[in-house]
């Protein structure tokens, strides 16, 4: 039995033996130098998106997520080796980052930044090119007639943001498989330059644990002057300035400056302040959604306002008001969808959707100072001023009020609980406010026969009776148009675009000089 053992370990130790001599041959025969390794992939993050290379193929198209055409790009390699690489001309090291302008001074999608590999061992050269312009990013069908110079910021099918001049150039986007929502350029008081715009939470560990609501849970984004981004807002603020499990609405959201904003957001809210006879449920709580509204300054809550803490909001509601459970959900009985500051007395002024009314409430105490149109209203608006489901109450650099009245005629989900006395046909509403007497001291209605947009929409006075109309979405008759620049003195067309796919849905539009 001992010899037999000792055979074995003999042939065991033997066959080991030429296992590692073949295993040395195979590595000798191989150069496994770190100057000679070779990248599989190499990683290459665009502007915060990333993306991986593989360098032994040529030709080869990389679509970025975004770009920009007056600011640096910032292209990020990761580590690598056993390549020499080159972008835009210039030489990179492993994990650099080289920073990449546009010299043409707008995208397109025939243009790319070349990117060439040389590997240092065969000395093989390949190239591939980032598309300046995304190949999926929407073709527009634009129309110019004379549009004062300037560049639009919209939302088209709200997965892209963008920013176009007049010459219909695209100067940057961003995509996003989640929706963007208002996206704009904010001038601070120093003349300091941000961009800002909100979206859903698209990284599961950054979704703070929120409630529920009936529009979309969303973070506000704050760019600064090179679309890099400087400061994200996941949520509100509790009492020590940290986030809580509320999260924002996708409506609205006013900065001033990074340290100063203000925030729109919902919370399923059960009540018992509720007049009987709206509800019906014998003194039973109800389900409503409380809008609140949080101003922060320097990292504190400066101010907060909670819409169920009046009462008086519950009668002035004219759609999502079944306080008695017949719509087995919460209720949107107001459905606040801007916010702006009154150049008068700074308060608060919003525009409530579902009570067809614009109100004025006090920065410091919450109180209601007036209350424009609706069941309500304390100005006395004729039949002819009156508005319907409205959006984007805005004030002018002259001090008069202007609204995106949608003018809608049917209630969305139900068209037999309508209440209003909306055309089909939005337009344009522009009135200058007595605000102490509670009088229309002027009023302008701005038609433009556009059979569309009973949701979203927005409307900004560039220059006396010119105005760049957002069309929203509609849900009846298919929307043809994104956005409009009229002067409604000629009702001429300045400048409009269309998607050319056919779908139009943008949420607001915006022009600026920058």
């Amino acid at each position: 039995m001992g010899v037999r053992m000792m055979k074995k370990i003999s042939i065991l130790f033997f066959c080991c033996f030429l296992l590692l001599c073949a295993c040395t041959s195979e590595t000798a025969s191989r150069d496994e130098s770190p100057e000679e390794s070779f990248s599989a992939s190499i990683g290459l993050t665009i502007n915060g998106y990333t993306v991986y290379l593989n360098p032994t193929i040529s030709d080869n198209w990389i679509e970025p997520m975004s770009m920009a055409a007056d600011a640096p790009n910032i292209f990020v390699f990761s580590t690598f080796s056993g390549y020499k690489i080159k972008c835009n001309n210039i030489e990179v090291q492993s994990g650099d980052t080289v920073e990449v302008m546009i010299d043409k001074g707008y995208l397109k999608k025939s243009d790319g930044i070349e990117i060439e590999f040389t590997n240092k061992k065969s000395g093989l050269v390949t190239k591939q090119f980032v598309r300046c312009l995304n190949e999926g990013f929407p073709e527009f069908i634009t129309i110019n007639n004379g549009a004062e110079y300037g560049y639009y910021y919209f939302d088209p099918t709200q997965d892209w943001i963008v920013k176009m001049n007049t010459n219909s150039e695209i100067i940057y986007f961003n995509y996003c498989e989640d929706n963007f929502y208002d996206f704009k350029p904010i001038e601070t008081k120093n003349g300091e330059l941000y961009y800002s715009y909100l979206t859903p939470y698209s990284d599961p560990d950054e979704k703070i644990k929120v409630v529920t609501n009936s529009f979309t849970e969303c973070k506000a984004v704050i760019m600064n002057s090179n679309y890099q981004v400087v400061k994200e807002i996941l949520g509100t603020l509790d009492e020590d300035g940290k986030f809580t499990n509320i999260e924002l609405d996708m409506h609205e959201f006013l900065m001033f400056d990074e340290m100063n904003y203000i925030t729109l957001s919902y919370i399923p809210t059960y009540v018992d302040n509720i007049p009987e006879k709206l509800t019906g449920r014998g003194g039973y709580p109800s389900r409503v959604y409380a809008a609140y509204i949080q101003e922060v300054r320097d990292g504190k809550v400066a101010f907060e306002w909670k819409s169920t803490d009046y009462p008086e909001f519950y009668d002035m509601s004219v759609e999502g008001n079944q306080f008695d459970f017949t719509n087995e959900g919460w209720c949107d009985y107001i459905h606040i969808n801007s916010i702006d500051i009154c150049p008068n007395d700074g308060n608060l002024v919003l525009s409530m959707r579902h009570a067809d009314s614009v109100v004025e409430i006090d920065r410091k105490t919450g109180d209601i100072v007036w209350i424009l149109g609706g069941k309500h209203d304390m100005f006395k608006l004729k039949e002819e001023e009156k508005f319907t489901r409205q959006h984007f109450a805005r004030f002018t650099d002259s001090g008069t009020l202007t609204l995106f009245d949608n003018s809608t005629n049917y209630v969305v989900s139900s068209a037999e609980n309508y209440i209003g006395n909306g055309t089909g046909f939005p337009r344009t509403i522009e009135f200058s406010l007595d605000e102490r007497e509670k009088t229309i001291l002027d009023y302008k209605s701005y038609d433009y026969k556009v059979k569309q947009s009973e949701v979203m929409g927005s409307s900004q006075k560039l220059a006396d009776d010119i105005f760049l109309i957002g069309w929203g979405a509609s849900m009846e008759v298919p929307s043809k148009i994104l956005f409009s620049e009229i002067d409604f003195i000629s009702q001429k067309v300045l400048f409009e675009a269309s998607n050319k796919s056919g779908v139009n849905v943008t949420y607001r539009v915006h022009k600026f000089h920058r």
